[in-house]
């Protein structure tokens, strides 16, 4: 009987801290959200307006998908904290993409603008981290490129296209997310990257756009 009851406190601990550290989390990760909101609608968004402005030659795009939706971010820090043992702050620090924005190009304005552009937020204070150029590759077409928040270490993304790249990659985008969500064994698998092959093979390269470098800062 004595063991029995134990056995049953033992699991009633174990419940409840795991009840505790799941509130604790779902307030981190709240905490967090607020803050990560307030720094793109007080310092990112309106950054990315002037730079905007800078240039009629091209836009913003997709601007009311600059944040992250929550359940998205939750999602991927549960996946942070549950598979890598990372803690709530070190797992929103990964998310590159928590805000994102997208700079739609023409074609002959490309490689000019994307260095333009990175200069002018090199000029707002905001840190460089990663720049990725993916024109040569098969199954998605454009440079993304990562930014630090002066003063804090809040990371935003920003996605430099032409037309016909982004719109290769919103077609594309729902067969990414069912990649995502099977197995790399699925056979479908394959059928859906041979489908994004298809669609970004049509994606004309603007002149310049292999020539615009890699880099990766710490």
């Amino acid at each position: 009987m004595g063991h029995a009851n134990a056995s049953t406190r033992a699991k009633q601990t174990v419940e409840h801290r795991a009840a505790v550290d799941a509130d604790h989390r779902r307030y981190a990760i709240d905490h967090g959200y607020e803050r990560i909101r307030e720094i793109e609608e007080k310092v990112v968004t309106p950054a990315m307006r002037r730079i905007e402005a800078e240039d009629p030659e091209r836009r913003l795009a997709g601007l009311e998908n600059r944040l992250k939706g929550k359940d998205r971010l939750t999602e991927k820090i549960n996946e942070a904290v549950e598979e890598r043992g990372r803690t709530v702050h070190e797992a929103l620090g990964m998310v590159k993409d928590a805000i994102r924005y997208t700079l739609r190009y023409p074609d002959d304005r490309y490689a000019e603008g994307v260095y333009a552009d990175c200069e002018r937020l090199d000029n707002m204070g905001f840190g460089r981290v990663e720049r990725v150029n993916s024109w040569d590759a098969e199954e998605y077409k454009g440079i993304n490129s990562r930014w630090r928040v002066p003063g804090t270490e809040q990371l935003f993304e920003v996605q430099f296209h032409t037309d016909a790249s982004l719109d290769a990659k919103e077609e594309t985008h729902w067969a990414y997310e069912r990649i995502r969500a099977l197995p790399d064994d699925d056979a479908e698998v394959g059928e859906l990257h041979a489908y994004q092959r298809t669609v970004t093979s049509k994606v004309s390269i603007p002149p310049g756009a292999l020539d615009i470098p890699n880099y990766k800062y710490r």
